[in-house]
């Protein structure tokens, strides 16, 4: 392993970014057994493709190319600073104007678990040698300087896309400090096993920032989630894309929170979140299904099989059972009884129902939208509510109660 004691900067003397140019090999090749999809998939949330592009930058390289094969969107799910066909025939044109007169650092695009720490290492250890090119060991990644045969050398791993672009290595070039790095992506059975250890990284960082994983195997956080300190994630969560969960919560078991805010001291239990908010010292569960544009508390409780879609939900709310609340606003304090439902959709359109601070819902209410109800109005149980309650009234709607008598019909034995 080749090792150096210069640090890579960006805009040191020794290797400044802006004199190397990194270029990105996503592509399947003709000897891949696994198409252009695989710089797609998501690993850890994140696709690959994003991933790479991700660690690059973090170790201060600018002009970033990727080199595809126009058979998937791995050009449009990342920001370049240039893109090529592998196919067409000015491709060797474009890349040496690319990088004209600077080095370049050229890599696999099938590198999910890349860190911006070996590259910065990898390119420590050609920055100070003497050498006019390094490769990797595994052969995921080679820089070389400017130059005709550099330029050469780039063209020729164009050519050789998938397999070993850059040729077989010989002993002495150099060894990724974690092999993992460098591991590729290149095959469907390596999907899971990548994933694991990308999925552990991430458990990793959030429990030295203070967050407690009762057991690691069976909770899943996207890189791109985030969750404050004192927090304990319990088996079975599933914390994805740019979900934000706070401090001091309790999350799980066995609840799924996705593009979604949950603010301190809340509890979720077997629920789904779906881009929703949570506020501060909410309880959500068991088993409540947040949809997109929910917005519950603060120290509101939405109890089991509650389902709730483009409402906000006021501070103290208590929607305990079996009820549906959708393009809704309940106001502070209000209760709301078990088998409540906002009947929002006419066949044609969605309608909004309002609800005042302070009101008293029975159970098993009808609320037709579009409707009002005031400022602490009741709701008697078993009503349908068509028309506005004024503030305080009570509003009760539903058949009178009728009870007749019958013959008395012979018992079984007779019949």
């Amino acid at each position: 392993m080749l090792t150096s004691s210069l640090a890579y900067h960006p805009s040191g003397s020794e290797m400044n970014a802006n004199e190397m140019v990194a270029v990105v090999l996503a592509a399947p090749g003709a000897r891949s057994t696994w198409g252009a999809e695989r710089f797609a998939v998501p690993v850890c949330g994140v696709p690959v493709l994003v991933r790479v592009r991700r660690a690059l930058a973090a170790a201060g390289l600018r002009d970033l190319c990727v080199v595809h094969d126009g058979t998937s969107d791995v050009a449009a799910i990342a920001s370049w600073a240039l893109s090529v066909r592998a196919d067409e025939t000015q491709t060797s044109a474009a890349l040496a104007a690319f990088s004209a007169g600077r080095s370049v650092f050229v890599l696999c695009g099938d590198l999910p678990l890349l860190t911006a720490g070996t590259v910065r290492s990898f390119l420590e250890a050609f920055g100070s040698g003497r050498a006019s090119q390094l490769i990797e060991s595994s052969g995921a990644m080679a820089a070389f300087r400017a130059g005709a045969d550099g330029e050469r050398f780039l063209a020729g791993a164009v050519r050789s896309l998938g397999g070993h672009p850059f040729g077989q290595c010989a002993e002495g070039t150099w060894l990724a400090g974690d092999a993992d790095d460098v591991r590729r992506l290149d095959a469907p059975d390596a999907y899971s096993a990548i994933s694991e250890v990308a999925r552990f990284r991430k458990l990793a960082s959030l429990a030295a920032a203070g967050v407690l994983i009762v057991d690691a195997a069976r909770t899943y956080v996207d890189d791109t989630a985030t969750v404050g300190s004192g927090t304990t994630l319990l088996p079975g969560t599933h914390l994805r894309g740019d979900s934000a969960v706070g401090a001091g919560c309790f999350i799980g078991p066995d609840s799924w929170i996705e593009s979604s805010v949950v603010e301190d001291g809340v509890v979720i239990r077997y629920s789904v979140l779906e881009g929703a908010r949570v506020r501060e010292r909410s309880t959500i569960g068991p088993f409540a299904h947040l949809r997109a544009g929910s917005d519950v508390g603060p120290d509101a409780k939405v109890g089991n099989f509650v389902e709730v879609k483009a409402s906000r939900l006021g501070r103290g709310v208590k929607a305990g059972h079996l009820s549906y609340l959708g393009d809704a606003d309940i106001g502070d304090g209000t209760n709301v009884g078990a088998g409540t439902i906002t009947c929002n959709y006419d066949g044609a359109a969605k309608h909004r129902t309002v609800v005042e601070d302070g009101v008293f819902i029975g159970s098993n209410v009808s609320l037709v939208a579009p409707v009002t109800i005031g400022r602490g109005a009741v709701i008697g149980a078993g009503s349908t509510i068509t028309e506005d309650v004024p503030p305080q009234a009570l509003a009760i709607a539903r058949a009178r109660q009728v009870i007749k008598e019958r013959e008395e019909k012979p018992s079984r034995e007779e019949t």
